[in-house]
Parts: structure tokens; C-alpha cells; sequence
């Protein structure tokens, strides 16, 4: 039987995952990666860091398996927007600024006044955020001209992995979408919108690819090195939002899918490019299926609010719970658990580092709105869980404002593996919840891309339809529904009460650094 390696390059380390041709996950492996903050609103990786877990991730994968030679296409997914800028000799020049990264306001405004809004839209499906390529590059234009000076290419973090693997570059439409340099109706550069804003053309990717397509082979010492064959194919893979689709399944008009990780993020499939006029910080991209476009609204720290908890609140827990080989996050989640739908009315904007959907605001920081005396620690698990779920409700709001129908939801990521988890979200979209056989959306999404290739299937359709099962669905509680309900509109208002106030607390921040 043939066995398919897929590798996703997420923010918090990276997962490589082994599943056979009839869906059975083989093997699994990880590495923790950590995201550097050097001043207020920046966000950096080692991209050496990344190939250092990538390498461990993959030999732990390959080392559970049964028969690692029987690997015969590895794909990628990978967090997005972050730009690796490689030097002449192929090496990266300092770390990435990655998704998370607010550096780039002033830029922003600086591309808006260049283009008009109708051609941005026509072109590029987006409106502008300081999250992609261009305003980055601009920024480092401006601010570090030498970096720029010395850059061959600039990559993506899957690209960046692939090149270690194959000595190939190239990039893929999903992750380019989101350079805003990018054609999106029409799946190429914009030589338009690289001229007007200004950025050297040479510095991208030559090979701009579909994301099954392959890029090129494994290089024999790494092969070696992972008991794997030599010269398997290697494909170009996708985003992490567009492979997490095909993980789960979202490869058709309508269908809706709610991934909590680091971020958290809602993401649906069309049939054409998707645009909404309103500057509302959602994302339209290039699917990770030829002919297919998708979108997508972000919370930047959703699921990262309940890390954050883990590490500062149970930070004595931890080690303890490592040591007895549990996961603190059981222990959270049960906590949790304990207090009643709503919280009593604690309430979570979780907004560590700035907000995309529906905000669009860097300013924008966490916030526990409600604290009383009765509040312990696990009415204040369950709000982080509710808040993380509030914010993914604005981005599904807003499709359904766009006339979607959003009555059933596949539901992936570490949101997808707590039964209480799966049940809030629920009863706060007021939606059915499913699950399917692919826990891990983004690295099995990778892993049908690699099989794709492989030819072991005709297709990304026929692949997710051979390998995709349903597991589980949760139905929301009526009850609930309505409580949520009441709570929701208290934390739909409160970040138009406290802009101003972010913006000032920012400002006396940057003051006293």
C-alpha cells in the first residue's frame, strides 16, 4: 500500500503526518516551534528553527511507521504571509516576519493611495492588510534597504521547507493570493500591481504553480536520512486555510468550516473569486483546487488565547501533567467544563496581538469584560473558549450578511478535538457541528495533495471523497442558543466601546518603551 507524507508548517511547530491510500492515518510526528516578539506588534520566526522541527517532526513520523519507503509523495501546508527572504546562496537573511506581524500600518495607507479601491478589488479580490507581502516588503524597502538589496527570492515557510528539500524555488496560488501581488481571478502575477506599488519582480517566484502540482524530488540525503526513497515527487501544496480544506472536505460552493489552532478561522469554497467591498479584514484567495477560489475571515489569536492561558496561568501544571504523559489542555478543558453556558456573563475578546475579522484593528488587545467575585479559574477557562468562539461567529455573520447559508459547519483543529468545545461553538453559531476521520485538517489536506500527485487518485474531489468520513455531529442546544445569543450581542459591542481607548493605550505604550 502506498503511504503519503504531509507536513504542515504551522505557527506553534510543525506536524508531519503519514496516511495511506485508504485514509488510515500511519503516523504522526511534532516539534514546537516559538514566535519571537522583538518590539510591540511584531511577530518573527527562525526559518532555520523551522527546518530543525521539520526535520524531527518527519523523522518521528517515519520512525512510527511501518514502512516508511512505501512513502510516495510528500505536500505541504503552511501558516501564510510570512516572507522568507533568501539570499544568493540560499540561505535566509534573519528571521521571517510572520502572519502575526502589525509592523506594516503605515504602508498599508501608502499602497492604498497608489491604487484605487475598485482595481484593487478587481485585481487582487482583497483589500490591502499588513499582513501581506507587499506592505511588508515596502517596509523593509524603507526601514532595513539592505536585506532587500541582498534578497534572490522571497518564499513562503512551506516554499522555504521545500526548497530545503528539493534545492527548487517556487510558489503556489493559495499562499500567493496573499501577497497582494497576486491576479486572483486569474491565477498569475499582477504585473500591474507590482509596478504600481513598486516591488522588484525579480525577487519572486518564477514558478507560480497549482497547488497538487510537483515542484520537484526529495534530494537522497534527506531520503537517506528518513528511511524514505529517493526521488519521490514533492508538490507545491497549498496555505494552511485552503489545505485545511481539502482536509476537511471544503472543496465545494457552500460548504463552511470552522479550524481553531493558533488563530481560528472560517473558511468557505465558490465557484469564483469571492469579494466583500466592506474592509472588514477577510481574506479571498485561489483554492487549493485548479478552478476553484475560496475565503476566509481570521482571529489572530483565537486559539492561542487558550495557550496563552496554559502557559502563564498553568504554567506550575504543566510540567506536571508532562511528566505524567496528560495534556494540561484535558485538564483545562474540564475545568472549563464546570460553569454554566455564558460564564455567568464573563466575557473574552481575545485579541492578543491586534484583530483581522471583522475589526481589522492592530491596536486591538485581550480583554476579560465581567469579572465578579463568583468568577473562579473555570468560569475564566470556558469565557477564553466562548470568546475564541464569539469572534469566529463576527466572520460567520458576515458571510451569512453575504447571503450564505450557514446551517452545518466541519469543524477541525484543536477546537474540533474537545466535546465541549464542539458544543459551544454549536450552540454560538446556532449551527450543526461535524467532524470527520482527518483530525489534523491542514496536514492530511497535505497529505491528499501529496497523493494527488502521486496519482494515486484522479483528483482532489476523488481523493477527499475516497478518504473523508464523518465522525461525529453536534447538534446545538436550544437552550443555549439563546443564552449565547444574549452574550454575543454584549461582545459584538464591545470593541466599537473600547477603539478609541486601543488606539491611546498604544500610543502610551509606544510613549513609555
Amino acid at each position: 500500500m502506498q503511504y503519503f507524507l504531509g507536513i504542515d508548517a504551522g505557527t506553534s511547530g510543525i506536524k508531519a503526518v503519514v496516511i495511506a491510500e485508504n485514509g488510515e492515518i500511519v503516523s504522526s510526528g511534532y516539534q514546537e516551534c516559538d514566535v519571537i516578539s522583538p518590539e510591540p506588534g511584531w511577530a518573527e520566526q527562525n526559518p532555520l528553527d523551522w527546518w530543525d522541527a521539520c526535520q524531527k517532526a518527519i523523522k518521528k513520523a517515519t520512525s512510527g511507521c511501518d514502512r516508511p519507503e512505501n512513502i510516495a509523495a510528500i505536500s505541504f501546508s503552511g501558516q501564510q504571509q510570512g516572507n522568507v527572504m533568501m539570499d544568493a546562496g540560499g540561505n535566509p537573511i534573519g528571521n521571517c516576519m510572520i502572519w502575526l506581524d502589525q509592523r506594516a500600518v503605515e504602508e498599508v495607507k501608502e499602497i492604498e493611495s497608489m491604487v484605487s479601491e475598485d482595481e484593487v478589488l478587481r485585481i487582487t479580490t482583497n483589500h490591502c492588510l499588513n499582513s501581506f507581502w507587499a506592505p511588508k516588503l515596502l517596509w523593509l524597502k524603507k526601514h532595513r534597504p539592505e536585506v532587500l538589496e541582498r534578497t534572490k527570492k522571497v518564499l513562503f515557510t512551506k516554499d522555504y521547507l521545500r526548497y530545503m528539500m528539493t534545492g527548487e524555488y517556487a510558489t503556489e496560488l493559495s499562499d500567493a493570493s496573499l501577497t497582494f501581488l497576486v491576479d486572483v481571478p486569474n491565477r498569475c502575477w499582477s504585473d500591474t500591481m507590482i509596478r504600481k506599488i513598486g516591488i522588484p519582480k525579480e525577487i519572486l517566484p518564477e514558478r507560480l504553480t497549482e497547488s497538487g502540482e510537483v515542484v520537484g524530488m526529495l534530494k537522497k540525503e534527506l531520503a537517506e536520512d528518513w528511511g524514505m526513497k529517493p526521488g519521490i515527487p514533492v508538490a507545491a501544496g497549498a496555505g494552511d486555510q485552503p489545505a485545511c480544506g481539502v482536509g476537511t472536505g471544503i472543496i465545494r460552493n457552500g460548504t463552511i468550516g470552522s479550524s481553531i489552532g493558533t488563530s481560528g478561522v472560517v473558511f468557505g469554497c465558490t465557484d469564483k473569486p469571492f469579494i466583500i467591498r466592506k474592509n472588514s479584514g477577510t481574506f479571498s484567495m485561489c483554492h487549493a483546487i485548479g478552478g476553484k477560489w475560496c475565503f476566509l475571515g481570521l482571529s489572530l489569536t483565537c486559539g492561542g488565547s487558550f495557550k496563552w492561558m496554559r502557559d502563564h496561568l498553568f504554567a506550575d501544571r504543566k510540567a506536571e501533567f508532562a511528566a505524567q504523559n496528560k495534556d494540561i489542555y484535558d485538564y483545562m478543558t474540564d475545568l472549563a467544563g464546570q460553569a454554566p453556558a455564558g460564564s455567568e456573563g464573563l466575557i473574552f475578546l481575545p485579541y492578543l496581538n491586534g484583530d483581522k475579522t471583522p475589526n481589522n484593528d492592530e491596536n486591538a488587545r485581550a480583554v476579560f469584560f465581567g469579572l465578579s467575585q463568583r468568577h473562579g479559574i473555570q468560569a475564566m477557562c470556558r469565557s477564553v473558549m466562548e470568546g475564541a468562539t464569539y469572534s469566529l461567529r463576527d466572520t460567520v455573520e458576515l458571510f451569512r450578511e453575504c447571503g450564505l447559508k450557514v446551517n452545518e459547519i466541519v469543524a477541525s483543529g484543536g477546537g474540533a478535538k474537545s466535546q465541549l468545545w464542539r458544543q459551544i461553538q454549536a450552540d454560538i453559531y446556532n449551527a450543526k457541528v461535524i467532524t470527520t476521520n482527518m483530525e489534523e485538517g491542514p496536514a492530511a489536506g497535505a497529505a491528499i495533495l501529496a497523493a494527488v500527485a502521486a496519482k494515486a487518485f484522479g483528483s482532489v474531489e476523488e481523493a477527499c471523497s475516497s478518504i473523508i468520513k464523518v465522525t461525529s455531529v453536534t447538534e446545538p442546544i436550544a437552550r443555549n442558543v439563546g443564552i449565547y445569543e444574549d452574550y454575543y450581542r454584549i461582545y459584538h459591542a464591545l470593541y466599537g466601546n473600547l477603539k478609541d481607548s486601543f488606539a491611546k493605550r498604544e500610543q502610551i505604550v509606544e510613549k513609555y518603551l
